[in-house]
């Protein structure tokens, strides 16, 4: 679905850090957004992400007062060769969510970890471990993909019209005789995406904006909400003068890094490359029967690690003793808490390609020779990179000009190198895949055998983790940065909220899907005890 109609076809500016490649950054554009386009990933991040959120100056936001909120949106489906913690789940939700199956190279890498000591925890993503290696869950369950359109299409709303095809172009304002909030947000200004038409919707009580991390300040900003500077430059009137609109921006960071082994029937390669019409008999045997490689997954199991017990970097040792200069906190060089991971590993059943990986004809090095190869993304965990969402353009149509700042931070670079390189000991030592790893994946590709070799294959490989977040941070007053308050009120605007991705201070420690829904599920809660209903 990438770079098609369902797809905003966003991209970054060149990433200097990143030998001045353009990223691209996928959004879905479709009922269900990103969550009709991701990998279904179900992981809540660790229970320090939220207790740091919450001692930020945003009450209610703790992994205890989330875990709730976590459980409302889930129907989780055990099955018997899971150790599944049931306390945790949630049982009468709209997104079904199941377990992966195992491909035999995801056993035998899951073996390699725990040679390597890694603790085996089944259910850790959903736990709030931080460190350990288990089973991925999804938001999948019998071939079906589970999405946001699933909170419509599961209950029956008398009071709730759906309006595909229709492109927000600004919140509408008017002045407010309040002093905290001199402006009320009244209704918005759209257009029918199709042929233009232009459309006013108005609001009785509350807007809540819930566009994503790029579209969120895009459509704040379009509003005259944003810093005055930027919007001035583009010909919009500042009413809300807020620095913070389109700063903070985060994202995971990945980096990819194949292997092929001696036995191709230990990957799912033979299913997707070995045979010229391998995807259609894939997509087929889906249609026909919900089975197969389209109904699996191509991620095998995760694990988190924390890096400094092993890292030997210059560039660490001279942020630690910065940090330790400061003793202001018990916190690493990276700002991770000592039960907060650095890295996170994604092992794939199958050939993942970098995306920048091309042969001469402009093709990915696919696996067609009947070679088994399986991917590890090494996955940054606290980003040190902050970037911008900034506006093109006075037009709201226009693409916003996206700065993640990935790999400007030398301390980044450092971290997933530390984590690439603690990989492929783990993959090329441990008791289950040492035997049988042949070599890299491409041929043309080999392993680094030091640290720098190791920041240059960071640098090479890494591609956007696709988890932007932070431009409407949520803060208290006394953070300049700040857009809205920890009940996602916008500042100085009466009547309006934001509740994504976008509203997080810091990004946690995981693949922030489950978080979105949690976001939704609190807001809903918020609004009920703020507003009188009966009106």
């Amino acid at each position: 679905m990438y770079k098609t109609s369902l797809d905003w076809c966003y991209q970054t500016v060149p990433q200097k850090g990143c030998n001045n490649r353009t990223m691209a950054v996928p959004r879905g554009r479709l009922l269900g957004g990103c969550s009709a386009i991701n990998d279904t990933f179900v992981t809540r991040g660790t229970k320090a992400d939220y207790d740091r959120i919450a001692d930020m100056g945003n009450p209610g936001w703790s992994w205890k007062e989330m875990l709730p909120f976590f459980k409302a949106s889930e129907t989780f489906h055990s099955t018997e060769w899971h150790q599944a913690d049931l306390d945790i789940h949630g049982t009468d939700g709209p997104l079904h969510i199941s377990m992966t199956l195992l491909a035999p190279i995801s056993e035998k890498i899951l073996e390699s970890f725990i040679d390597n000591g890694f603790d085996y925890k089944p259910d850790m993503f959903v736990q709030g471990d931080y460190e350990g290696i288990g089973h991925i869950s999804r938001t999948v369950y019998n071939g079906i993909c589970t999405t946001s359109a699933d909170f419509i299409h599961k209950y029956e709303k008398t009071n709730l019209t759906v309006r595909t095809d229709v492109f927000v172009d600004r919140i509408i304002l008017e002045k407010n005789n309040e002093k905290e909030c001199p402006y009320k947000a009244i209704g918005v200004e759209a257009h029918d995406d199709t042929n233009g038409q232009p459309i006013i919707i108005k609001a009785r009580k509350e807007i809540i904006l819930s566009a994503g991390a790029y579209n969120s300040p895009m459509i704040l900003m379009h509003s005259g909400i944003g810093w005055e500077k930027h919007l001035n430059e583009v010909g919009i009137d500042c009413k809300v003068n807020l620095r913070g609109v389109g700063e903070n921006l985060q994202d995971h960071l990945i980096v990819y890094t194949s292997y092929q082994v001696s036995d191709p029937s230990l990957t799912h390669d033979r299913f997707l490359y070995h045979h010229p019409d391998a995807i259609r008999l894939a997509i087929k045997e889906w249609q026909d029967t919900k089975t197969g490689v389209m109904a699996s997954a191509a991620v095998g199991v995760l694990a988190l690690t924390r890096i400094d017990r092993t890292i030997q970097d210059p560039v660490w040792e001279a942020a630690k003793a910065k940090q330790q200069s400061k003793n202001t906190s018990n916190s690493d060089p990276t700002g991770q808490l000592p039960n907060q991971p650095h890295i996170e590993f994604i092992t794939n059943q199958s050939y993942i390609s970098a995306p920048d990986l091309l042969d001469a004809d402009g093709l990915p090095y696919n696996p067609i020779n009947g070679e088994g190869v399986f991917t590890v993304n090494t996955f940054l965990c606290g980003p040190q990179a902050r970037g911008t969402v900034r506006l093109l353009s006075k037009d709201p149509t226009s693409k916003p000009i996206i700065d993640h700042a990935y790999l400007d931070n030398d301390l980044d670079v450092a971290v997933l190198a530390e984590g690439c390189r603690l990989c492929h000991e783990i993959i090329t030592k441990g008791r289950g895949t040492k035997d049988i790893i042949v070599g890299a994946w491409p041929k043309i590709i080999s392993h680094p055998n030091d640290m720098i070799g190791w920041k240059e294959h960071v640098r090479t490989f890494s591609s956007s983790g696709s988890h932007p977040a932070g431009t409407c941070k949520m803060a208290p007053e006394s953070d300049p940065m700040g857009v809205v308050d920890s009940r996602l009120r916008v500042r100085n605007v009466k009547g309006l909220r934001v509740a994504d991705i976008s509203i997080l201070p810091i990004l946690n420690n995981g693949h922030p899907q489950i978080l979105a829904y949690a976001i939704g599920e609190k807001v809903a809660s918020m609004i009920l005890q703020d507003v009188d209903v009966s009106k």
